[in-house]
């Protein structure tokens, strides 16, 4: 094969149950299912950090957060860099280099203008404090949004899409749902794939025998969950099976889930406020799924499928009144927010429809890319690997393991370090007890078994694992994991020979 085209479409905050593919779920996404069918999915796959900043720029460098420096979402306290910078081993350079147009669309959440630092005159003359790094900085052409974006609502380039075609912005509120009040051509996912296809056909046009890199980010269905009241439609009367993990004793079971909570004790909603949300999640995910077949659709008219790796996949998942009415992501562990949807489509079609249980990585993104744009990157600083291998059929000597990292979100600071290992996950909050799953005999992680003393082996295992690992890849909190695992194990040991006397 010559070198193709990549086409990667990122959707933000996308639990597994959001894509049809993966499993018995009420939400539809024909178009998704489409790149599946003449594709492969991972059933294994794991974001690096489930949180936004962090894994974009993760797939950028190829690294963990703790080595990138985007520990956090940019502009919020522990985040060690407040834009992700410029270098010649970023994605996009190394495949600017390479002879590729790189074209982008939608969220980037890598660079932010710091306005509330700017104002009070602490940054003001100082560009290597002030900077805003966007994608047109480092080698995209295309849009070129900084910030979250809160959706895209806001930004100008939008509006005046809007205002062009005549069209408003218009959430309106009824029967307890809260829906846009205008045609899907009004839609920022109707918007943002309105641009990708311009931008594909302009780079095909003007690059003429280069081939492109399309990196297309949605807003969604992380929330606010905005959509059409015609994809509302086709949830408003569907009931929404209740999370076998809701009725999990979140507010008496220790951890830092609990800062995820919306209640407490009595509080907590009836399962049919999270029935609601989840029709408005499950309607903007079929919105974006529109999208993404009107990308898909296009690519097919021209005769580029032929020549196109495509790659869906999320930076991270979401809770949605899981493990006991957990909102939003981060602060725990759980499959919830960690696994995402991960399928690769060939450009020859080859291994249609098969599944891998392999364990994948966000970070292999950046390696996977790279491999088949024909050229080199440094090994030494990539924590993925290119997962070429597994798509030709090649398993032998895969990794047996996965590691996601999370040091906080929202002004709130975290250590949290989860290993899987085959069967078993064991979780490490700093200041918090460890946790163990085996998720073979208990996939939606109810019940910890760190403290059973018939998985002491297992734990001393997965804590060694663990460790290994932070030395592997230069984590700095590892000495602060160290000491709590040891006064851990400290306090096993006493109990243990106290229920002996």
């Amino acid at each position: 094969m010559h070198r193709p085209n990549i086409l990667l479409i990122l959707t933000d905050q996308t639990r597994l149950s959001a894509i049809s593919s993966y499993g018995d779920t009420p939400c539809r996404t024909p178009n998704v299912d489409r790149i599946r069918d003449k594709g492969i999915l991972f059933r294994n796959a794991y974001t690096s950090c489930p949180l936004c900043s962090p894994a974009r720029a993760s797939i950028m460098t190829g690294q963990f957060p703790h080595n990138h420096g985007i520990t956090a979402n940019v502009g919020d306290l522990g985040c060690m860099l407040g834009n992700l910078p410029d270098s010649p081993e970023l994605l996009s350079r190394r495949l600017e280099r390479a002879g590729y147009a790189c074209g982008y669309s939608g969220k980037w959440h890598l660079g932010d203008h710091h306005e509330r630092w700017r104002s009070n005159g602490y940054i003001a003359g100082d560009p290597a404090l002030g900077g805003c790094t966007l994608p047109r900085d480092v080698g995209f052409q295309g849009q070129n949004f900084a910030g979250h974006g809160g959706g895209g609502f806001k930004y100008q380039e939008y509006r005046d899409y809007l205002a062009e075609h005549g069209w408003e912005h218009r959430p309106v509120q009824k029967d307890g749902y809260t829906f846009l009040d205008q045609p899907a051509e009004a839609t920022v996912p109707y918007f943002l794939a309105d641009h990708t296809i311009g931008l594909i056909d302009r780079m095909v046009t003007e690059a003429r025998e280069k081939p492109f890199f399309m990196w297309h980010n949605f807003w969604g269905p992380h929330e606010p969950y905005l959509t059409t009241d015609e994809c509302l439609d086709m949830y408003r009367d569907v009931a929404m099976p209740e999370w076998p993990s809701f009725r999990w004793p979140a507010e008496r079971e220790p951890g830092p889930h609990a800062v995820k909570l919306t209640h407490s004790g009595a509080d907590k909603p009836a399962w049919s406020h999270y029935e609601k949300l989840l029709r408005q999640y499950y309607g903007f995910m079929s919105l974006i799924d529109a999208q993404i077949g009107r990308i898909y659709d296009h690519l097919e008219r021209n005769d580029l499928l032929r020549n196109t790796v495509v790659i869906f996949t999320a930076d991270h998942g979401e809770t949605l009144g899981s493990h006991g009415g957990l909102m939003d992501k981060g602060f725990h562990h759980f499959d919830e927010i960690q696994r995402i949807p991960f399928i690769v489509r060939m450009p020859d079609g080859s291994r249609a429809g098969e599944e891998m249980e392999e364990f994948v990585s966000l970070l292999d993104v950046y390696p996977t890319v790279l491999d088949y744009a024909g050229t080199s990157y440094n090994e030494a600083h990539a924590d993925g690997r290119t997962i070429r291998p597994l798509l030709e059929g090649a398993k032998s000597g895969w990794r047996d393991q996965i590691v996601v990292e999370f040091n906080g979100v929202n002004g709130g600071l975290a250590t949290l370090r989860t290993i899987r290992y085959r069967n078993f996950k064991y979780g490490f909050s700093l200041g918090w007890p460890e946790q163990l799953y085996d998720l073979d005999r208990d996939p939606d992680e109810l019940h910890n078994l760190a403290e059973d003393a018939a998985f002491a082996d297992v734990v001393r295992d997965m804590r060694s694992r663990l460790v290994n690992w932070m030395e592997e890849t230069h984590d700095g909190a590892i000495l602060l994991a160290r000491g709590a695992m040891q006064r851990s194990d400290g306090m096993r040991r006493r109990q243990t020979t106290e229920s002996r006397i």
